[in-house]
């Protein structure tokens, strides 16, 4: 634990060493009363935590198995449904797919990049700039052993007011 000096805003007055010497254990005993206090509640927090997981991991499995079955009925039937249009509104929110890029790299696009375009497409903690890479041309990405992937990726959105209508309905 570091300590501070702290400016003291306070009307009491300390005349003497000793005084200071008396405010400074008097402080030393309250910091870790308030550490003992923090760490209790600290404790206490992980385990609410704890329970709130364990309370949360069916309603989470579900989440889970839900948005796996969505994704498959989209795939499955991603001609019929999304034919002219990349979102469906449902009800209860939207299902549908939005266009992506992605760039896939190769171990030695990085060593490439460094050596054909020093300065660029590289962060400076010595990464792919893959974001960058996604506005390059084609036979750039080619000449670091890179290519750009487009692909649909599925999405859902809930509509909670409606969601809620319908809880109020049913209360």
């Amino acid at each position: 634990m570091t300590t501070t000096r702290k400016r003291i805003t306070t009307p009491q007055q300390i005349k003497s060493l000793e005084e200071a010497n008396t405010a400074l254990a008097e402080i030393g005993r309250l910091e870790m009363k308030l550490e003992v206090i923090d760490g209790k509640a600290s404790e206490r927090i992980g385990k609410i935590k704890e329970k709130a997981a364990e309370d949360g991991e069916a309603a989470r499995n579900r989440i889970k198995e839900l948005d796996s079955a969505l994704a498959l009925y989209a795939e499955y039937n991603k001609l019929e449904l999304f034919r002219d249009k990349k979102t469906l509104a449902l009800s209860y929110g939207y299902i549908g797919f939005r266009l992506s890029t992605k760039v896939i790299t190769k171990k030695t696009t990085l060593e490439l990049l460094k050596k054909l375009f020093p300065g660029k497409g590289v962060r400076i903690k010595e990464e792919i700039d893959k974001d960058e890479l996604k506005s390059w041309e084609d036979s750039q990405l080619t000449q670091i052993d890179a290519a750009k992937v487009e692909q649909d990726t599925f999405f859902y959105e809930v509509n909670r007011e409606e969601v809620n209508k319908d809880l109020l309905k049913a209360e």
